[in-house]
């Protein structure tokens, strides 16, 4: 009886650490509420905006303008996961002094956004503060930009907001399709985990993942990936290449790691990110 007992409470505690594990994959985030970084530190004084979706959250968002005469347009930045804005905000910190205006907004529960993340509140929100920005900000063609699992999430938003909303380009980094295949993929990478794999499959949402990036056509995709990146595996960003349709171009960086590309590389794809954008209409 006493074995039985063991045995079954080494089995719970192993399914309780693979459910956390797909948790803090998703949403690790959340957990973090203070300010990080001030943008005065490289010369940015962003405005304060507060967007509310449709189950009336409140979400906190930055928007940075261009410090050029000519402004070349907007990006509406998906930052991925952990930490908040606060820190994200760095990765196109330099785009200002390039033409262009950017606006980065934290999910619900991340920073001082209210609320907790889930797929569909992500998805929710998304579509919110893209209308947002199109009403408030820039009529124009937006230019979406996502990171990592926000890359999933800008994926889902340009899908239900195709038909509404121009948009110049969409460009995924770091990105993937489905939850439960990168909650998989790291129950994979543990010792611990390994064995419960199908956990990825049954516990993780694809009710609001991007399922057909191919629908995006005619508008232009472009895809990054780095060919070292450990923490989402490259081959899930050669998938939403594959499965999109033209006008579509990827960007495969050796050495590249997770969302590393206007950092470690930046002297080459940020110049190389301009030129792009300089070629669409």
């Amino acid at each position: 009886m006493l074995r039985k007992f063991v045995q079954r409470g080494s089995l719970l505690l192993l399914l309780s650490f693979g459910i956390s594990a797909c948790s803090s994959v998703m949403y690790f985030g959340r957990v973090q509420k203070t300010k990080l970084v001030d943008p005065a530190i490289v010369h940015l004084e962003p405005e304060n905006i507060e967007i509310i979706n449709s189950e009336g959250l409140r979400l906190h968002a930055w928007w940075f303008k261009t410090k050029t005469a000519k402004d070349k347009g907007s990006i509406v930045f998906f930052h991925g996961n952990a930490e908040n804005l606060t820190s994200h905000f760095l990765s196109l910190s330099w785009i200002p002094d390039e033409g262009y205006n950017y606006l980065i907004w934290d999910y619900p529960g991340y920073g001082v956004s209210e609320g907790e993340p889930s797929p569909k509140s992500n998805a929710l929100s998304a579509i919110a503060v893209m209308k947002w920005v199109h009403e408030n900000k820039d009529q124009r063609p937006l230019i979406v930009l996502g990171q990592s699992m926000g890359g999933h999430i800008a994926l889902r938003a340009a899908l239900d907001l195709k038909d509404q909303i121009p948009m110049k380009a969409i460009i995924v980094d770091g990105a993937f399709l489905s939850n439960r295949s990168i909650g998989r993929q790291k129950l994979s990478e543990g010792w611990l985990t390994w064995l419960f794999q199908p956990l990825g499959w049954l516990l993780m949402n694809d009710s609001y993942a991007p399922d057909d990036p191919g629908r995006l056509a005619p508008i232009p995709l472009l895809v990054i990936r780095g060919d070292k990146d450990r923490v989402v595996a490259p081959r899930f960003g050669d998938e939403i290449f594959e499965k999109a349709h033209e006008p579509k171009q990827i960007w495969r960086i050796e050495e590249g790691q997770h969302i590393d590309t206007f950092w470690a590389h930046k002297k080459i794809y940020r110049q190389k990110l301009i030129e792009y954008l300089e070629t669409l209409r």
